[in-house]
């Protein structure tokens, strides 16, 4: 039972040990051109402007006319 209890512990605290040293989780949600952000992909309601490290998309609030 205490091992299974140990193991438990530790995949609950692993992940957030790992965020820390992932370089990619500091780029995440990173504030960029002006008032844009940082993310994996844009959604739809997002406009594309720039690109961020590790080829992040930054992205801004709206849509532009085409």
């Amino acid at each position: 039972m205490k091992p299974l209890l140990i193991v438990l512990v530790l995949l609950f605290f692993w992940d957030p040990v790992l965020a820390g040293l992932n370089p990619l989780a500091s780029e995440m949600h990173r504030k960029c051109y002006g008032n844009g952000i940082c993310r994996l992909e844009c959604s739809t309601s997002e406009m594309l402007v720039a690109y961020c490290m590790f080829q992040l998309e930054c992205c801004v609030k709206g849509n532009p006319d085409p």
